[in-house]
């Protein structure tokens, strides 16, 4: 049986359990495995396998989280297709499998603060595209949502100076009460969608050329934004359990990595002790 035929036809019985962003992302993961090996057999998978494969992607220069990535997405569909009799051990019991927490750039208050007045002063001197994708890059900054939920919001989905949205990833809703920055952000209706928005490599590839522009020279891109949303609320001391309500987290400790990346939040915290 081979591995990909069946890893697919796997994802496609799983699919309607699962959001389009993880299934997109299971596909590719699968279909990396195939073009490292093409033709590979299900029996063909075990340890040196997993081992050579791990060593190409080191040699590629993929960076660790990408490669942690890719394993896990072969585990997955490897226990899958154990369950399912074409695989009879366990290529992964002595494999491990190194998890790496990536670093998450933001604005501080302070520059998103400047970038936003900067763009609302001079936002129109930019090229179209740029305009846009900074707009919605600043509401997203407002508001935490993905790029993917950027895109494809709507003016149906903004009512009373609220966003009642499904997010593409999990699924799941949100409800968002608008910021008077998020509000002053969202252009006159052209149509159904809020945004103009590019693919996602334009869209970095704008908010790289025009953020200078307005005085902001750190390297931004889409979820940038949302990071900056997530330690804004941290260092505005937004409660945890609220912060993590608004961005659509379904565990706190997702929204606790933010929190490590505050100085001034564990100062703070610190402080408590000359109370004691």
């Amino acid at each position: 049986m081979l591995f990909h035929t069946i890893a697919h036809k796997i994802l496609s019985e799983e699919a309607s359990e699962l959001s389009l962003f993880t299934v997109r992302s299971y596909g590719r993961g699968i279909d990396k495995v195939s073009r490292f090996k093409p033709g590979l057999l299900c029996s063909e998978i075990n340890y040196d396998f997993i081992i050579a494969y791990k060593n190409a992607m080191t040699a590629r220069g993929n960076k660790d989280a990408t490669i942690a990535k890719a394993l896990s997405v072969l585990k997955i569909f490897v226990n899958k297709i154990k369950i399912r009799g074409h695989i009879s051990h366990n290529p992964f019991e002595n494999v491990r499998i190194k998890q790496v927490q990536p670093r998450r750039t933001f604005l501080g208050l302070s520059e998103l603060k400047r970038f936003y007045k900067n763009f609302m002063e001079r936002g129109i001197q930019l090229k179209s595209g740029e305009r846009e994708s900074i707009r919605a890059f600043l509401f997203s900054c407002f508001t935490g949502l993905r790029y993917g939920d950027l895109k494809s919001l709507t003016h149906q989905e903004i009512q009373d100076g609220k966003i009642r949205k499904e997010m593409q990833k999990t699924g799941d809703r949100v409800y968002i009460p608008l910021s008077p920055q998020a509000q002053t952000l969202i252009p006159p209706p052209k149509n159904s969608l809020v945004f103009k928005m590019s693919d996602n490599s334009h869209f970095n590839k704008y908010l790289r050329s025009g953020a200078p522009k307005l005085g902001i020279k750190k390297y931004l891109h889409c979820h940038m934004a949302r990071h900056t949303f997530a330690t804004a609320c941290i260092t505005l001391n937004i409660p945890l359990t609220v912060t993590s309500k608004l961005l659509g987290h379904r565990t706190l400790g997702t929204t606790l990595i933010y929190a490590k990346y505050i100085d001034r939040v564990l100062d703070q915290e610190m402080k408590k002790f000359k109370k004691w």
